[in-house]
């Protein structure tokens, strides 16, 4: 039995406020980074400067949101961890982790979370890693500590975001998230009302940037006090943000037969705007550095927002930032990824394109495939009375239209399905007889569904496969891919709106090519084919997300779906390290052995395996 000496002592330890203790101040101290880190060891604050005011926002008295944009590899996770691991040691509560989806937060557990409480030894002993297995509290996506939990939930799950009280809400990547959880909302506003009971709850919203128009932490940033990570200049000392339109290059450009470009960049230097001067990446890493505020008022609303590009991250190179961007230039798919990533920017994707235009830009291919093509795949789209497909060749960034065409006849009847068959099967020809067949099928199953599932069930061999085509708001072209064991074939569900900003970037980059017809085969790339490929434009909703829908009522979209479907096929195609793929399949076609031919992620065939098995 507890004196009343040890009970006092117990008691005034409960009433008395949590430890001042910042969490940076506790990262420095405290937090352990994992062997297989970049830098095991110690974190240490004083290596991503520009993360010690987001982290102590979460700790100051007069701010209850904040809003993070910036771009990759600047140490996000590494943050989100330091503050779970300072409120679970110092003021334990009530945390709820959310990530774009569960698969998401299940890896974000069991990569992240749980290396951070084995690593960091201070923590391990908090949380309650040895509970009975009949314990539900204590799973991969909750964990126990003393006094509080983390709960990590996905985006997508309507279920996870509305339930008991929460008092710190860490939502990662929110331009990923779903525009509504289910049928139950924007996931952001539900999780968000969990945390009405605490007079001192946090919320923090973590993302880079995506879609210009349609990018959540674009519009919370725009909340905040817009605080911008800026550096001194050495000359004239003003706070200057690094930006992409100040660096000045010395490099050169290199073009292959396909189009693809390649750059070499010797040497990056910034130029100040206000006196004109340059300096090099070590002089502006050696510079003065610290936030500059754009939007002071709106601390008054407890709200704090920042910006963080990819020039001032320690762990990527001037040279590799600006070399990625060159070699993106006039290709809107890869500029958008450098402006994501790289420049912590949100981008434009063009919407439309002049189907007349592209109509007069046919190309003399030589034979029936062009030289530049690599893999070969197709989209089939089935409707009531016909069967409609397209089949395109791929290089990199590159796209070839090789043909396109209808079957008529209904999906009930045998024989349309055997009149495919010999669309699919064939092989297609380059200009001096190398034979090259259709390496996979996308084929939507949205109509006549239980006949489509029948045609890919037996032909699964010949990488034949389902789809389900959908507006998947933040999701990637390829969103997942489920076993449905009831009629034997893998599904895998498609953000068709992410394929069309891809399709339409390309189409305005001018990568994407059809031909003439030939001798042997009849393309169809008419009036026809093109007003549908062109029959969609975005529209920005009350919501203020952007979607495609037709540009009129009465117009065709099937050719523009089936090359999302060719699209989504070549990228299931695609494992490991891309510019090692296509190195491979240019060795396998001219029938020249690689070092990598004997490993699953080299060639097409093993990739079918490992995908859809």
């Amino acid at each position: 039995m507890k004196s009343a000496g040890e009970l006092k002592n117990n008691l005034r330890g409960l009433m008395e406020p949590p430890p001042s203790l910042s969490v940076s101040a506790w990262s420095d101290s405290y937090r352990m980074l994992p062997a297989e880190s970049s830098e095991p060891g110690r974190y240490k604050t004083s290596r991503v400067p520009y993360m010690r005011e987001v982290q102590d926002a979460l700790t100051q008295g007069d701010v209850h949101k904040i809003a993070v944009k910036s771009s990759s590899q600047t140490g996000k996770s590494e943050c989100l961890l330091n503050i779970i691991g300072r409120f679970a040691m110092l003021d334990p509560c009530n945390i709820l982790l959310v990530q774009p989806t569960i698969d998401d937060a299940m890896e974000f557990s069991k990569m992240r979370l749980q290396k951070m409480i084995s690593d960091t030894k201070i923590l391990t002993p908090l949380f309650y890693t040895k509970l009975k297995s009949r314990d539900a509290d204590q799973t991969i996506l909750s964990k126990v500590f003393k006094g509080g939990r983390i709960i990590l939930k996905g985006a997508n799950s309507p279920s996870g975001l509305a339930g008991r009280p929460i008092r710190i809400l860490l939502c990662d990547e929110v331009d990923r998230y779903p525009l509504s959880a289910s049928q139950e909302g924007d996931p952001i506003s539900l999780a968000i009302v969990r945390c009405s009971t605490y007079w001192n709850y946090k919320v923090a919203l973590f993302s880079t940037p995506t879609i210009k128009g349609q990018s959540r932490i674009d519009a919370a940033y725009e909340e905040g006090t817009q605080e911008v990570w800026s550096h001194r200049c050495p000359n004239c000392q003003s706070l200057e943000v690094l930006d992409y339109r100040q660096m000045i290059s010395d490099y050169k450009v290199r073009e292959d037969s396909a189009g693809n470009k390649s750059v070499v960049v010797k040497s990056v230097k910034w130029r100040c705007p206000q006196c004109g001067y340059e300096f090099s990446e070590k002089q502006m890493r050696q510079a003065a550095q610290a936030y500059v505020v754009k939007n002071p008022d709106a601390r008054k609303n407890g709200v704090r927002s920042f910006y963080i590009n990819g020039f001032s991250s320690p762990w990527l190179k001037w040279t590799d930032i600006m070399r990625e961007y060159y070699e993106a230039q006039g290709n809107p798919v890869r500029e958008s990824v450098v402006f994501n990533t790289r420049f912590g920017l949100s981008y434009e994707m063009p919407s439309e394109v002049d189907e007349k235009s592209l109509g007069d830009k046919l190309e003399d291919y030589g034979g029936e495939l062009p030289a530049g093509v690599l893999l070969l795949t197709a989209g089939v789209d089935c409707q009531k009375n016909r069967l409609e497909y397209g089949i395109y060749g791929f290089n990199g960034e590159s796209c070839f239209a090789i043909c396109a065409d209808i079957i008529r006849g209904q999906p009930d009847n045998p024989s349309t399905w055997q009149a495919l068959d010999g669309v699919l099967d064939r092989c297609f020809y380059f200009a001096d007889g190398t034979p090259l067949k259709i390496a996979r099928t996308f084929v939507d199953s949205g109509f006549a569904t239980s006949f489509v599932y029948d045609y890919c069930r037996r032909r699964a061999h010949k990488g034949v496969f389902a789809i389900k085509g959908a507006s998947i708001y933040g999701a990637p072209l390829l969103n997942k891919t489920t076993r449905l064991n009831d009629v034997g074939i893998f599904l895998t569900s498609l953000n068709v709106d992410d394929g069309k900003n891809e399709i339409y970037g390309r189409l305005t980059a001018g990568t994407v090519h059809f031909g003439r017809d030939v001798d042997s085969l009849r393309r169809n790339f008419d009036d026809v084919y093109f007003r549908q490929l062109t029959s969609e434009h975005r529209v920005k909703k009350p919501n203020g997300r952007e979607v495609f829908e037709k540009i009129s009522k009465d117009r065709r979209n099937e050719q523009l779906d089936i090359l999302v479907y060719a699209l989504a096929a070549q990228k299931s195609c695609i494992s490991g390290d891309e510019k090692s793929f296509w190195l491979n399949q240019a060795a396998n076609l001219r029938g020249e052995p690689t070092p990598s031919q004997t490993k699953k992620t080299s060639t097409v065939k093993s990739r079918r395996i490992e995908l859809w098995r």
